[in-house]
């Protein structure tokens, strides 16, 4: 029998940090998820990779991810599995499968447990493994994911629940993060002070950062090196999947491009260059590509800053202005770092209008 009162403290911020991962905590209750589903024996339960919610990996065969109340764990709950779903219609999309859903109790008077099993990929994250990775393998890797997400963002929502109110949920998030920007850098203290007191007067509109007319579509929304899985093959890179779907959601490919290229890419605008080639991506929304990146990336749920801009100190020196920064870290027609330099001197001088 097991135990909800022995869960209690996962409700709590700190007894969750302390325990979610426990695997002798959460041992008799996948015990009893597997036995239910027949996903058994079940004889070797190990954490997995230790990111918001309880993950498990039993036998090398299934994950067995728990959403807790903490976190919006009800929400990523339906997402998964709905999103899940979604990536049904597209094969190619490679997505661990889900094989059977539930909650640990039924009649709970504080909290059900919902949970999703999935199909084991055996694999590891690329950021376990990032420096040991070619450059070249990186490139392929780039082109590969622009390939995968143009098919990811192609995907109908028709009959979707999460996602029948169309651009509506994603146009009021943004113009939730607009009204609260600058505090929320203020807050991070990432980007420096005189950055911070630019924002307001460098962000877009939500009605210019979204095309209604297009169709809505789905993005994953937090494509970073913990969420893409492969092993290295004698020196080689080789994918295997892309998980954690939790924060997927109605979006546009700039917001997609945020987690993706200034954590995944750590900022490499060849890296970027050669997923958007492979994206196919419009002429015209590529004109449009610094500025409306660097807002999305200022709008972003995350910090998304802190890695890539504490990789730069020396280039972040002489940043005046956010335009600049979005030269630095979105114009792919602008490579170096060097190049960065003299066209941010130029722009400064007037000599480039």
């Amino acid at each position: 029998m097991i135990s909800e009162k022995a869960l209690e403290h996962l409700n709590t911020l700190d007894g969750y940090r302390q325990s979610f991962m426990d695997a002798s905590l959460w041992q008799p209750y996948i015990q009893i998820i597997c036995s239910r589903h027949s996903q058994t024996p079940c004889r070797v339960i190990r954490p997995g990779f230790p990111g918001t919610y309880p993950t498990f990996i039993v036998d090398d065969r299934w994950v067995v991810k728990l959403f807790g109340r903490l976190f919006a764990g009800a929400l990523a709950f339906h997402t998964e599995k709905q999103v899940n779903g979604i990536l049904a219609q597209d094969s190619v999309i490679p997505a661990p499968k889900i094989i059977a859903c539930g909650t640990l109790f039924e009649d709970s008077d504080t909290w059900p447990w919902p949970y999703l099993v999935y199909e084991y990929i055996p694999g590891f994250s690329i950021g376990k493994v990032y420096d040991q990775v070619s450059f070249e393998d990186k490139l392929k890797l780039a082109q590969y994911l622009g390939e995968i997400t143009k098919r990811l963002h192609a995907l109908p929502l028709a009959n979707v629940p999460l996602f029948r109110s169309g651009w509506d949920a994603y146009i009021n998030l943004l113009e939730v993060q607009r009204r609260q920007c600058k505090q929320t850098h203020q807050a991070w203290n990432t980007l420096p002070a005189h950055l911070i007191e630019q924002i307001d007067s460098y962000l877009l509109h939500v009605d210019a950062l979204v095309d209604c007319s297009a169709a809505p579509h789905l993005i994953h929304a937090d494509i970073i090196r913990d969420h893409v899985l492969g092993r290295l093959d004698r020196g080689r890179w080789i994918t295997l999947g892309i998980i954690d779907f939790g924060d997927a959601m109605v979006g546009d490919l700039f917001y997609e491009l945020v987690a993706l290229h200034l954590d995944l890419f750590r900022g490499d605008k060849r890296l970027l260059g050669a997923y958007l080639n492979a994206y196919r991506l419009d002429p015209h929304v590529h004109q449009m590509l610094p500025t409306n990146a660097m807002t999305m990336t200022l709008l972003h749920r995350f910090n998304v800053l802190d890695r890539v801009i504490s990789s730069l100190p020396s280039q972040m020196s002489g940043v005046a202005t956010l335009d600049e920064l979005a030269v630095l870290l979105w114009d792919v027609n602008v490579p170096r770092f060097d190049d960065y330099k003299i066209i941010a001197r130029c722009n400064r001088e007037g000599i480039i209008k």
